[in-house]
């Protein structure tokens, strides 16, 4: 499995604290790179549930493996955001007893994380932004995700997870607080969350650790400079 390393927020958020442009752009390079110049995309569920997709951002992909893509812009979102509740999951299933609390600013809050990109080489085209096609187009082309352990393979980090997603939201919203969950079978955890978004594109950090006689999790908002980092699946 070949990884991806993408230098993603430094050129995003423009140059006035706590502001973003109207169309971010993700920067990167793909590291060993072989399919010569060609193009990234995103391709988003189409909202009558059958097997075509939206395309909804499309960029560049240079002979190096240098990418270029502006995040799809808000308009494009419409109708594909879920509960911000149910991305971070919050609420174990198996828990027998549950402590501590975690506040939403806004319980109905709606996000959009950006689970996926596809890369195709020359040769293969993206149609344009805003078409609706069959995702048999896509085959040939590459799908990199972001469930990757940043944390892997360095040392004295065994039992230790981390995470970086890139998240979308319409408007700002803070979740913060910390509870304990006990479960039937297996290792109680103790959650801490700190996550102040902002309107606009984030990127939010999970860190797990299993060392202890607790598992601890925490979840907060990775500054503006954080690297993350993506891999073919």
């Amino acid at each position: 499995m070949r990884r991806t390393t993408v230098a993603v927020w430094a050129a995003l958020l423009g140059g006035v604290a706590g502001a973003q442009p109207d169309a971010p752009v993700l920067r990167g390079t793909l590291p060993g790179w072989e399919g010569g110049a060609g193009s990234v995309g995103v391709l988003l569920p189409f909202p009558g549930g059958d097997d075509r997709r939206i395309q909804a951002a499309r960029g560049t992909l240079g002979a190096a493996g240098e990418l270029t893509l502006q995040l799809p812009t808000p308009e494009r979102l419409a109708g594909l955001l879920m509960p911000l509740k149910e991305w971070l999951n919050l609420e174990p299933l198996d828990c027998v007893t549950r402590s501590g609390k975690i506040t939403f600013s806004d319980p109905a809050a709606q996000v959009f994380p950006l689970n996926e990109l596809r890369v195709a080489a020359a040769g293969r085209t993206f149609p344009s932004v805003g078409r609706i096609v069959g995702e048999d187009l896509w085959q040939p082309a590459a799908t990199l995700n972001a469930e990757v352990n940043l944390l892997d393979g360095q040392p004295d980090m065994d039992g230790r997870v981390r995470f970086r997603r890139v998240l979308f939201s319409p408007a700002d919203v803070t979740v913060s607080g910390e509870a304990r969950c006990v479960p039937d079978r297996g290792m109680p955890e103790q959650l801490s969350v700190n996550l102040p978004l902002r309107a606009g594109w984030n990127v939010v950090q999970e860190d797990v650790d299993y060392a202890g006689e607790d598992a601890t999790r925490s979840l907060t908002l990775a500054p503006p400079d954080t690297v993350t980092v993506w891999q073919a699946r």
